[in-house]
């Protein structure tokens, strides 16, 4: 379950999008980021569904 906060963080944590790229502009992103997150879901809440595969292999004999 992802809130806004950790969403922001996420975010925040790319390197296209780190707060050393972004610079003074940072405020900015993060306000808009907010802002366009809880026009998406006003409940502020998401879900991530994740899909693991694992292949088990031997060699024979």
């Amino acid at each position: 379950m992802w809130d806004v906060e950790g969403l922001v963080g996420l975010q925040l944590s790319y390197s296209y999008s780190s707060p050393g790229v972004l610079g003074d502009r940072l405020h900015v992103f993060v306000e808009a980021l907010r802002k366009a997150l809880l026009t998406d879901n006003p409940a502020g809440r998401w879900e991530q569904e994740l899909t693991t595969e694992v292949l088990v292999a031997r060699r024979p004999g």
